[in-house]
């Protein structure tokens, strides 16, 4: 059923969500009466809602060409167009040992990105907030957006992140972050950030864009650095009485396991210096036995952690991303050889199609939510 457009502020937000979804899913320009076939509004409704989001920016009027046929048709039918350029959202992913920046449109396609690597994984904190500053920056250079243009910006970071802003990291870990409100990390540039644990936003980066679309029933496996995850169980994402549902430092009590290291601790451990993890996977591919070895431990201790997760919380799916998710050729084959002799309900195993950039990725969907959340207050 139509909503007239002048009825209620909620209903006027409805409507306007609707025209706008509508319009930010096609790349094509649309007519009015396309607008009421997809989204059931009246045609004075469509047209008072296109009015308010043209006045906003957030369209645009696409001129139709008449034909030069002579003769003189009836009115054009007036056409409009999602402008995803009206202002733009930034993806920030904090890891250990690097920092990546994403800037997107308002349809969440990439603009700019950049990443910046620290010297070494426990840098103090305000080193490390600096290279967030730096990288924010030089992703706007790149694409020549003014911060004033940056509508949102949501951080991940890889610890438990508490309702003040402040992350729940050891010192050893994160040296000194946690005496950092972060969401005031990026106030110099004029925004307040939204801050999220890297795994959370990881699972909905992949239920956005990624692998995991469309299932409700997912646990993300973050393992890089450190082995992380995320759960998204019966349509909504389990963060726990202070945000650490997910944390896997219990993985110490659990035997084969021991400790929440991944592959580019592993790696190091083993070689004794630190090699990168797409040598060692190529490595292992060509039969280096040090790098099977390697590869093979890696595999055994994320089985173990994979059949936890099908035990008590009987997941869909599992999807495997950070830095062993570029090997998936490696990493999936092994785990479903290893994990249904672990438990009696094995979930389906992927590897992330977004890599690393899963983080990245579910940060931008964040802040497009953030942004979403105030765009269409149609009183402002």
């Amino acid at each position: 059923m139509a909503h007239d457009i002048g009825t209620t502020p909620l209903l006027r937000r409805m409507n306007a969500a609707a025209v706008l979804d509508a319009m930010r899913s096609s790349t094509a320009p649309l007519t009015g009466t396309d607008l009421m076939g997809s989204t059931r509004l009246s045609r004075p409704t469509v047209h008072a809602v296109c009015g308010e989001l043209l006045r906003r920016g957030l369209i645009t009027e696409i001129e139709v060409r008449v034909p030069d046929t002579g003769s003189q048709p009836g009115r054009r039918p007036r056409q409009y167009l999602f402008n995803a350029r009206a202002g733009f959202v930034l993806g920030i992913d904090l890891g250990a040992k690097k920092v990546t920046a994403r800037l997107a449109d308002l349809r969440g396609d990439a603009v700019a990105e950049r990443t910046t690597t620290f010297r070494h994984e426990r840098v103090r904190a305000g080193t490390r907030l600096d290279g967030v500053r730096r990288t924010a920056q030089q992703v706007l250079d790149e694409a020549g957006v003014e911060p004033s243009a940056v509508r949102a910006v949501t951080m991940g970071v890889p610890a438990p992140v508490g309702s003040d802003g402040h992350v729940m990291a050891s010192q050893a870990y994160l040296p000194g972050l946690a005496r950092h409100d972060l969401r005031e990390a990026l106030s110099t540039c004029g925004w307040a950030t939204h801050v999220e644990n890297d795994a959370n936003l990881a699972v909905i980066g992949e239920r956005w864009r990624g692998v995991a679309q469309g299932c409700d029933n997912v646990i993300e496996l973050l393992a890089g650095y450190r082995l992380g995850s995320a759960l998204f169980m019966d349509g909504r994402l389990i963060r726990g009485s202070a945000g650490r549902a997910g944390e896997l430092t219990f993985l110490s009590l659990v035997e084969g396991v021991g400790n929440t290291d991944a592959i580019a601790e592993l790696t190091e451990q083993a070689a004794g210096a630190e090699v990168p993890v797409e040598e060692v996977f190529e490595a292992a591919r060509s039969g280096d036995p040090a790098a099977v070895e390697i590869v093979g431990g890696v595999l055994d201790r994320i089985a173990r952690v994979v059949a936890i997760f099908g035990t008590f919380l009987n997941p869909e799916l599992v999807v495997i991303s950070g830095g062993v998710a570029g090997a998936g050729d490696l990493i999936v084959p092994g785990l479903e050889q290893r994990v249904p002799a672990l438990t009696q309900s094995p979930p389906r195993i992927v590897a992330s199609a977004l890599e690393d950039h899963a983080v990245v990725t579910g940060a931008i969907r964040v802040a497009l939510d953030d942004v979403e959340a105030t765009i269409l207050d149609l009183d402002a």
